[in-house]
């Protein structure tokens, strides 16, 4: 199986022109609403910061690996209720490096009893490919030359722009996410070209209070598409005491995921582990995916500035 996916990848490399998923996959898609939505940054009241990882397919080699780091955090700007954020993402896949650096702002309003934000994401996508690595079938019917693949690492960087609008009431919550509207086409070498294309998302959620006071009930929903395939994550999660989570995602057609969490304080910790259903298992154990988050409350005096304690007094 590992000789399979070497010669795929491979296969991959070669071609003259290719379109390359670029979006990562996360399980815990509901702490990771900035990377798929920049209607999200700032809107609570906190400054968060949060680290995620992800290790996809594990016992395959050249599997993707990705790491995620989101800050964002409300700001005002005369009357007008904003948010910034900024994400760093990168994600290795074979010979392939992806990574992404953007900036993120929000315009917040009351709508319908709710709060509406709308963003937009401004960013470079860059693509690397280390052609050094590379090393073409030989022997009969083999060459161990190729000149549709660089023998030196390439890359190449576009201007990345996506969109977003977050709602919420009460309990409920939506939102809707563009992707990649530049639709990016990067030249690593002269007719050798990465294309990201745009990718769609929806998100939404309702937070169900039980009887008893304790446990809260959190299903929710994510659906990505590029408009030639899609993804669905159906997932309930149920919270206790307001400090600890669990719960089950099915990604429709794909995998069973187990999803943990607690909260300690300000830093609130997760892990999900992904079961495949598909024949990929004959070669993967599974995946596993780690995320950290802290929230920094920023209380504010009744003017709206923030407000700190002296330093005589920490």
């Amino acid at each position: 199986m590992k000789k399979i996916v070497r010669v795929v990848i491979l296969l991959m490399c070669c071609v003259m022109s290719m379109r390359a998923q670029y979006d990562a996959q996360f399980s815990q898609y509901y702490m990771a609403t900035s990377y798929y939505n920049p209607a999200y940054a700032g809107f609570n009241e906190d400054l968060n910061l949060l680290a995620m990882h992800r290790q996809q397919w594990v016992g395959i080699e050249g599997a993707p690996t990705s790491f995620f780091v989101n800050a964002d955090m409300p700001i005002n700007f005369g009357n007008s209720k904003l948010g910034a954020g900024m994400i760093l993402f990168t994600e290795s896949i074979g010979l392939f490096q992806n990574t992404h650096v953007a900036g993120q702002l929000s315009h917040k309003s009351s709508l319908f009893g709710g709060n509406l934000s709308i963003g937009v994401q401004l960013g470079i996508a860059n693509n690397s490919f280390d052609g050094s690595k590379a090393i073409p079938p030989s022997g009969e019917g083999g060459s161990n030359s190729d000149l549709a693949i660089p023998t030196n690492q390439v890359e190449a960087m576009a201007l990345d722009v996506n969109v977003g609008i977050f709602y919420s009431v009460k309990d409920f919550y939506i939102g809707v996410g563009a992707m990649h509207l530049t639709q990016p086409e990067l030249m690593l070498e002269e007719n050798i070209y990465t294309y990201i294309g745009s990718s769609y998302n929806l998100t939404s959620g309702y937070n169900i209070k039980l009887n008893n006071p304790l446990f809260e009930l959190q299903p929710s929903v994510f659906l990505k598409t590029d408009t030639r395939s899609f993804q669905t994550d159906i997932t309930g999660r149920i919270k206790y005491s307001s400090r600890f989570n669990g719960g089950l995602t099915w990604r429709v057609n794909e995998s069973v995921v187990a999803l943990l969490g607690a909260t300690f304080g300000d830093i609130e910790v997760g892990y999900s582990y992904d079961f495949p259903t598909t024949p990929i298992l004959k070669g993967s154990t599974g995946s596993h995916e780690l995320m950290v988050k802290y929230k920094l409350k920023l209380k504010k005096s009744r003017s709206g500035k923030n407000m700190h304690k002296s330093v005589r007094i920490l």
